[in-house]
């Protein structure tokens, strides 16, 4: 896991979002649960997670459709906690 520099929270792991969860709130929060040994795993918003559902998993063509961006991990956890509504349902393996 690489370190990336933040404003904010100085050096830090790095970690990637979909880019609707960076300035939003209650937008849902679904993030890959089958990497135990990552703290940050990749994350998206209920809008991106109806794309993936729609797409059968992560795959190229669904992935063209949303954008990511690089936080670092202190971010990462400030956004979850401002869009996590703790009824998202597919917080486990995903393909």
């Amino acid at each position: 896991m690489a370190t990336v520099r933040c404003d904010r929270h100085g050096a830090h792991h790095e970690a990637f979002v979909c880019t609707h969860l960076v300035g939003g709130r209650y937008l849902g929060f679904f993030c890959r649960l089958d990497e135990p040994a990552n703290p940050y795993p990749d994350a998206w918003c209920t809008s991106c997670e109806s794309i993936r559902m729609q797409y059968d998993g992560w795959n190229a063509e669904s992935e063209s459709m949303i954008d990511i961006a690089l936080v670092c991990g202190g971010c990462y956890e400030e956004i979850r906690s401002k869009n996590l509504l703790g009824t998202e349902s597919s917080l486990t393996t995903i393909h």
